[in-house]
Order: C-alpha cells, then structure tokens, then sequence
C-alpha cells in the first residue's frame, strides 16, 4: 500500500513539476511577445517618424499609447521559471529583484511624459522622446539581457 502512495505521490509531483515548466514557458512566451510588440511600437512606429522615415499621424499616436500600456505590465513579465533555455534573460534578474523594480519603474515614469511629446507631432520633440525611451529601455537590456 505504501508503495502504491510513493508511486502516486511522485506522478502528482511530475505532473506539477511539468506544469511548472509549462507555466515558466507560457510566460517566457508572453514576455517576449509582449517585448516584440514594445519594440515594435517604439522603433516602428515612433522611432520611423522621429528618424524622418515615415509621416507623423494617428497611428503614431497609437503606438506610443500602446507602449505605454505595454509598459505598465514590465512588473510582472519575469517570474520565476521563465528563464528557459531559449530565454535572452540573464541569470542574475531573478535574483535582482529590486534593480528590476527600479529600472521598470524609470521607464514607466517616463510613459506619460512619451505620449505627450509624440502626441505634439513635432519632430524634435518625438525624437527627443524615443532617445530618452530607448535609453531607458537599454539601461534594463544591458544588466539583464543576453546578447543574441
């Protein structure tokens, strides 16, 4: 009989362990979908205007209001178990929690102020913008993000 709970104990314990590792793999996936579109917003459709390559408009608008949204969830977007082995994380972000609190914070500080210089449609102004983003963003990738 005991036999039969060890045996039972351990498929309950493999199939946590397993859903765990799905977990951890369903928010890497998340995190870097997240992060793509992020980049995608900045770097497209802001950073093209800011650059001279694409006309200033309502879908620049746009992406800057969904950068900040996207922004806003930095927080939660590293928990343990997502740093598999195709994951660009480094090792010591789990195990900085802090540093990772205060960079997020940084760049969510500066959303509010981002929107509004995009929104302005001046050139300048939204290029000024995405640097100062982009600095943020970089400031997070170079502590804790593997190069690819």
């Amino acid at each position: 009989m005991r036999l039969k709970s060890m045996a039972a104990l351990a498929a309950v314990l493999l199939l946590a362990g397993n859903a765990f590792a799905q977990d951890g793999r369903a928010a890497f996936e998340h995190r870097r979908d997240t992060m793509k579109a992020m980049g995608r917003a900045l770097y497209l459709g802001v950073g093209r205007v800011a650059k001279g390559r694409a006309e200033f408009g309502p879908d620049t608008v746009a992406a800057a209001e969904t950068l900040a949204k996207l922004a806003a969830t930095i927080g939660t977007l590293f928990p343990p178990g997502s740093d598999v082995p195709d994951s660009n994380m480094k090792p010591g972000i789990l195990s900085a929690p802090d540093r990772v609190a205060q960079l997020a914070a940084a760049v969510q500080a500066a959303m509010p102020g981002f929107v509004v210089e995009v929104k302005s449609g001046d050139k300048a102004r939204i290029a000024a913008a995405a640097s100062t983003m982009n600095k943020a963003c970089d400031a997070c990738h170079n502590d804790f993000r593997k190069e690819e």
